[in-house]
């Protein structure tokens, strides 16, 4: 292919279209299974030029994965920042998560195969991060809950995020298992309904259920060194953690 068929190229095939292709290539087949050459012949731009965007397989892989992870951000619009009612802003930001993770299966796909069989060696990491407000605004309402009574102490956003993405990815990762062992289609109609008021349930009955406190601030921990998020807590809620009592309207359900 000349020089220039392949501008022709360039300028009818975006790289953001291209990285959408190897997004739902990866997460079908895995980086291993996964070649260039199909990437290319599916999104229509040729092989050279994917390298001159992205680099080599592994730079194609690693946007792939980082667009992953930014689809299953929920939009600002859908966080209700001024709630004042712990347990209906929980709920809702379930709900807004899973609208979310049910509109982009595979996102969910592709994380799974790079937490299994993704390309980077144990010495080291490719660039993936995490920068959605959802866990500040998860902090927030824990904090609102904790101070109301509404919610137990020692629990954190990440504590909260990390069942509801063990429901969710089960959810898609094993439907087609389920479907072979019981005959339940987790995808249907009406298991979807029934998974989403499940991951609803299980989180407020964790966050209200009548347990000891242990004087921890989390089940999961970040490791030392990482003030980053307590660093954002400050500067959403003050120093040393203003009284929000006085904001909170408490419902007991």
């Amino acid at each position: 292919m000349d020089n220039a068929t392949d501008e022709a190229t360039t300028t009818s095939v975006s790289p953001d279209h291209v990285l959408s292709v190897a997004v739902t290539m990866f997460s079908e087949s895995g980086y291993k299974n996964t070649k260039l050459e199909a990437i290319a012949k599916a999104s229509g731009m040729t092989k050279r030029m994917i390298h001159y965007h992205f680099g080599d397989k592994r730079g194609l892989y690693a946007r792939a994965v980082t667009a992953a992870i930014e689809r299953l951000h929920v939009p600002e619009q859908d966080l209700d920042f001024e709630s004042t009612v712990p347990v209906d802003g929980v709920r809702s930001l379930i709900d807004a998560l899973f609208n979310t993770f049910e509109a982009h299966p595979e996102s969910v796909r592709l994380l799974l195969w790079e937490s299994l069989a993704g390309p980077t060696r144990a010495t080291e990491q490719l660039p993936f991060s995490d920068e959605s407000n959802m866990t500040l605004y998860l902090d927030r309402l824990l904090l609102l809950g904790q101070e109301a009574g509404a919610f137990r102490p020692g629990i954190s956003a990440l504590d909260v995020y990390s069942i509801f993405t063990s429901l969710m990815f089960y959810r898609i990762s094993n439907s087609k298992l389920i479907v072979n062992l019981y005959g339940i289609d987790l995808q249907d109609e009406a298991n979807t309904v029934g998974m989403r008021r499940l991951i609803t349930d299980a989180v407020l009955s964790f966050l209200t259920s009548n347990m000891a406190n242990t004087g921890e601030t989390s089940y999961i921990t970040r490791p030392a060194g990482n003030s980053e998020s307590a660093d954002a807590s400050d500067s959403l809620y003050g120093d040393g953690g203003s009284n929000l009592s006085d904001s909170v309207i408490f419902i007991d359900e």
